[in-house]
């Protein structure tokens, strides 16, 4: 998992220093001017807590014979090395931990089921777009 610059979310791509190792601490500010590129959030949670996480090693030593379509880095490319979908899904799981300027402190779990289908269309396609609603209630435990 990766943390990633608000303004850098839609462009491929990671940068090391980002990779998360345990824990993630944000910044938390009221300014207007935030810096995005670390981790910041505005004291009203009007931003998005903005991860990517990287598969890597799926497949070693292919040789694509098409040699008339370009390659792209999407799920256009499992397809044609032939990567069953079912091999790459994945589910992640993390806690949030929140302490609110009274020092009282709140924590909800996240589970995603990364999406590789949805409405009739895979990451075979390239991209899939899917919507979900997110209702984590947080809990106060200090």
């Amino acid at each position: 998992m990766y943390f990633k610059p608000l303004n850098q979310f839609a462009k491929g791509g990671f940068v090391e220093e980002n990779q998360i190792q345990e824990n993630l601490d944000f910044m938390i500010t009221s300014e207007d001017e935030a810096n995005l590129d670390i981790p910041t959030l505005y004291n009203n949670l009007a931003n998005p807590i903005t991860l990517s996480y990287v598969n890597q090693n799926i497949k070693s030593d292919y040789t694509i014979t098409d040699t008339t379509s370009p390659i792209t880095y999407d799920g256009s490319l499992l397809k044609k090395c032939n990567i069953d979908l079912a091999s790459i899904s994945c589910k992640l799981s993390f806690d949030i931990y929140i302490t609110n300027n009274l020092e009282e402190e709140f924590k909800t779990t996240v589970f995603i089921n990364i999406p590789l289908e949805s409405q009739g269309k895979t990451i075979y396609d390239g991209n899939i777009h899917v919507t979900e609603n997110c209702n984590f209630a947080f809990y106060r435990y200090q």
